[in-house]
């Protein structure tokens, strides 16, 4: 499955675990999507990801550009969170839209 955003895309894996980066992933290569999840905490962390809040519809709501460790970003409007590599999306811009390729 791909993300993608104005013709760029990713590779995608979606889960419902709000915990996922603790994992301490060595270095990010694709997207994570995070349902049900509308706050990121990057107190474990080993890593600065871009960080989009989403509504349902993937249209962002907010948007944390490398997002620096022990740190909580927040949207109570927010659906959906997706964790990317740092500047793989170079545009962003609210009140755009994602999409999903399978």
């Amino acid at each position: 499955m791909k993300l993608i955003y104005k013709e760029k895309e990713i590779p995608v894996t979606i889960t419902t675990n709000p915990g996922i980066m603790r994992y301490k992933f060595q270095k990010l290569h694709y997207a994570i999507v995070i349902n049900n999840c509308n706050k990121y905490s990057s107190i474990a962390a080993k890593q600065r990801p871009d960080v989009i809040l989403t509504d349902n519809d993937y249209n962002i709501l907010s948007i944390k550009k490398e997002m620096h460790e022990n740190t909580i970003f927040e949207n109570k409007n927010a659906k959906k969170t997706i964790i990317i590599p740092s500047n793989y999306f170079t545009n962003l811009e609210k009140n755009t839209v994602f999409s999903l390729k399978r």
